[in-house]
């Protein structure tokens, strides 16, 4: 590339880092709040970063970084497999529905994500990390108005279920705290409107009284606790830990808390009493039906739809009753189940597992190959948001819907873009100690 195309292409490149940088600061209170927000924001972030990637001229990059980089390839492969794996099952099968493969797509879309946003995130405006907190904000403000004004039971949108709305929002909540002093040393305000988001995140959680959040915040706080590579001291972490247990501990004081935890107990109680009609009951008896299903047809699953196809007849012969099995054709309420029951044991719960598991090690590797604070940080946030989403997804199928796989893949594209930025592309970057930059 001659001098005078690579200065002309220097403020296109920074034009779209500022676009990028928009679209991700507005994607989750989008895909909280605004109905097809998220997936719209997400493809016009997938055309941007392809756009990118035709813009740069170094075409075997790409290649080169998959091939000698096994996290990279790991990754790449995890977020490959599900689309591949589900339309290899329906094909054997003889029945390929357009929309099973919907979602699944996203994941591979994602990839584009990654490898574009990678070369440019030196100039992605920092601003941008507002995003956490804007869309906690954002979700804490719906919770407001389903609950207060739409009189709903639990917070929810007009699109996403208590259970969804409120594991994202607590999520966000949680990566705005996260995120103080990621990119830069943050301002005093910005400091305090990421604490906000953290509450904020909060609040909508509790306001949804989904239980699944809630169980998926210790096991955050246990993955920040033991990172290696934080800039926090063990001393202090170990402070920080003991007064968010004592925050945990004081929100089952909250009526709200208590209820929905003592609700199992009186769940199990009915369901021992003949009468498993209830929420745990419920899934209890749907969980018993898909581990049914499996053991007779282990290898490649039922298909296409095959668990909710199943309902009525599981429900004519008394296996579920029909409050279950109507329940049941919606969901299975558990993604690793849902998964296996449908595509097979061997590439259902590949696919599943390598979903999360896959950019769990990207980022575990990561953060051992670099160095820099900023990319530890993203590795740290990334491996957060796979953990939770692996906890969600045991009461809940989380990918069932396109908007949350939107959500989880774009999230761990960007983390991974972060914390495996291409070296000295755009600005500073490379495997140098901080200390010695």
């Amino acid at each position: 590339m001659n001098k005078s195309n690579a200065s002309a292409q220097i403020p296109r490149r920074h034009l779209l880092a500022t676009i990028f940088g928009t679209l991700i600061l507005l994607f989750p209170a989008a895909a909280l709040v605004i109905p097809r927000g998220g997936n719209t924001v997400m493809f016009l972030t997938v055309a941007l970063s392809a756009a990118i990637l035709l813009m740069d001229r170094a075409r075997g990059e790409i290649c080169a970084l998959f091939k000698s980089n096994m996290h990279v390839r790991v990754l790449v492969l995890s977020l490959c497999l599900p689309l591949f794996a589900i339309l290899l099952i329906e094909v054997l099968h003889g029945k390929v529905a357009a929309n099973t493969l919907d979602s699944p797509a996203r994941f591979l879309l994602a990839i584009i994500v990654f490898f574009s946003l990678r070369k440019i995130f030196n100039i992605v405006p920092k601003w941008f990390d507002l995003t956490f907190g804007t869309g906690a904000i954002c979700a804490a403000l719906m919770a407001v108005y389903s609950t207060a004004d739409l009189l709903d039971a639990r917070a929810e949108s007009s699109f996403l279920n208590p259970i969804h709305f409120g594991d994202i929002a607590l999520l966000l909540g949680v990566l705005s705290l996260v995120s103080i002093h990621w990119l830069k040393r943050d301002e005093p305000w910005v400091v305090a409107f990421k604490i906000l988001g953290g509450a904020a995140g909060c609040y909508a959680s509790w306001a949804s009284q989904s239980r699944g959040g809630w169980i998926a915040l210790p096991c955050l706080l246990v993955v920040w606790l033991l990172w290696k590579k934080h800039p926090v001291s063990m001393a202090r972490r170990l402070l920080i830990a003991f007064v968010a247990v004592l925050m945990l501990a004081g929100s089952f004081a909250s009526s709200t808390v208590r209820g929905r935890f003592e609700a199992i107990r009186t769940d199990l109680t009915s369901m021992s009493a003949g009468n498993p009609d209830s929420s745990t009951g419920v899934r209890l008896e749907l969980w018993k039906a898909a581990a049914k299903l499996i053991a007779e047809h282990p290898l490649l699953g039922l298909g296409a739809h095959g668990y909710r196809n199943a309902m009525p007849a599981m429900a004519a012969t008394g296996v579920l009753t029909p409050t279950a099995a109507d329940l049941g054709k919606g969901e299975v309420h558990n993604q690793i189940l849902a998964y296996v029951v449908d595509y097979g044991i061997v590439l259902g719960l590949l696919a599943i597992l390598g979903v999360y598991v896959g950019p769990a090690y990207f980022f575990i590797r990561s953060a051992t190959l670099r160095h820099h604070p900023v990319e530890h940080r993203a590795a740290l946030m990334g491996l957060m948001t796979a953990v939770a989403f692996a906890v969600f997804g045991l009461t809940v199928e989380t990918f069932n819907l396109k908007v949350t796989v939107a959500f989880y893949s774009t999230m761990v594209a960007l983390f991974a873009a972060f914390a495996y930025p291409v070296e000295n592309s755009v600005g500073t970057t490379d495997d140098t100690p901080p200390a010695a930059r």
